[in-house]
């Protein structure tokens, strides 16, 4: 099946508006799909539909009580787990909070770039976010321009979305089953060579997204092509594009450490916003 958003593009989607909107008991709209699953909007929320293998329940609401922990402003809030019936077969369902306002990654398809002021508070919001989910001890493994939303339509507004890829600390995702799971293009190297995604990785995300946004096009890889893994490495350690003009140095220290192919540069997240505080309050 495929659906048409309201940017234009078609995309595929793992059922139709009409069975799901039947299987929710009212309209829905859809917004995205990931590699285990689609996301439709249904009134206030957000559902998931986690179309892997099923967990046994006590699983799941181990995991669901982890991503609960995270209490944030930046980082939508998980409302609970669900189960909807469509063509015969019972799926399980993440419920979050729905965040009216663009995704980042229409912004950028846009070419509507955020002023400096704009992106030092759309970087530090990320960045708060990220140091919340990290203080309870979650990682998300999936951030990138379309899992951030602007709450309000403000660069100042920045919420992290899809957490059904997070995970707990020393705990598998809810729906990855002990692989790497996230979305190739804004992988740490580490990651990529087959190490556990930690802290770090979500750091190197949050610094690729950001300079993608303020660049308008990714710091490392070009459109269309597709890199081996060794391509990937040697771009990375190559080092990042440089940013426009016009950004304040503090703001480009902090995105080069986080795209550091070295990841213990990269700090953590609440390191970067002690360094974008005192920096930003001398210039």
């Amino acid at each position: 099946m495929s659906v048409k958003k309201a940017t234009g593009k078609v995309q595929r989607t793992r059922f139709t508006e009409a069975e799901v909107a039947a299987a929710l008991g009212g309209p829905v709209s859809y917004l995205g799909s990931g590699a285990f699953g689609d996301t439709w909007r249904h009134g206030d929320t957000a559902v998931k539909i986690i179309c892997g293998q099923p967990l046994p329940a006590e699983r799941l609401q181990r995991e669901v009580d982890g991503l609960r922990r995270v209490s944030s402003p930046h980082v939508v809030r998980l409302i609970g787990t669900g189960s909807v019936t469509i063509r015969g077969q019972e799926w399980q369902t993440l419920v979050f909070q729905y965040i009216d306002g663009d995704d980042v990654a229409k912004r950028i398809e846009a070419g509507r770039q955020p002023s400096a002021a704009d992106a030092e508070a759309f970087l530090n919001g990320v960045l708060t976010g990220v140091a919340d989910m990290h203080g309870v001890k979650t990682v998300h493994r999936d951030i990138k321009p379309a899992n951030i939303a602007l709450r309000g339509g403000e660069w100042s507004g920045p919420v992290l979305l899809d957490l059904g890829m997070a995970r707990g600390d020393g705990e598998d995702t809810i729906t990855a089953y002990g692989t790497a799971v996230g979305t190739v293009m804004y992988m740490a190297p580490e990651v990529l060579q087959g190490q556990p995604q930690r802290d770090a990785a979500d750091l190197f995300a949050v610094g690729v997204t950001v300079r993608e946004v303020l660049g308008g096009r990714h710091p490392f890889y070009d459109p269309g092509v597709n890199y081996t893994l060794t391509q990937r490495i040697a771009r990375i350690d190559a080092g990042p594009r440089p940013l426009p003009a016009g950004f304040p140095d503090h703001v480009k220290e902090v995105l080069d450490r986080l795209t550091d192919s070295r990841r213990y540069i990269r700090g953590s997240a609440s390191s970067s916003l002690r360094l974008l505080a005192r920096e930003g309050a001398a210039a």
